[in-house]
């Protein structure tokens, strides 16, 4: 074989060599973005299954908050048991004594059966 030729083969094997090792990189690149991108997304995600974790215990505490307070409304619209209601309002009983209560508006406290109606007392 010619030495000219010989040139030729071994420029043509550098070149061969280059051109498999530029690809090779470049598919080592491309591989390594999607792993940076799929560890990004991967936070992201776990970022927002922690948001929905805590808006889901807030919104259960918000809601036992509320049932809580309704709760506690309700308890302190019931009469207590020197109390009755007697032509629509409430009445203290104490022994023979019957006193009407007169709420801050200066009315008597309206109620119904065993409940306040207007909670203020």
């Amino acid at each position: 074989m010619e030495d000219s030729t010989k040139i030729a083969l071994g420029i043509l094997g550098a070149a061969g060599i280059l051109l498999i090792g530029h690809i090779a990189y470049r598919e080592y690149q491309r591989q390594r973005d999607i792993e940076e991108a799929q560890a990004v997304i991967q936070g992201w995600t776990e970022q927002l299954q922690q948001a929905a974790a805590e808006s889901s215990r807030t919104a259960q505490r918000d809601a036992r908050q509320r049932a809580e307070a309704d709760e506690r409304r309700r308890q302190a619209l019931l009469l207590r048991s020197d109390e009755q209601c007697l032509a629509g309002s409430v009445v203290t009983v104490r022994g023979n004594v019957y006193t009407q209560l007169i709420g801050q508006d200066g009315r008597p406290e309206a109620c119904v059966g065993r409940q306040r109606l207007d909670g203020r007392h």
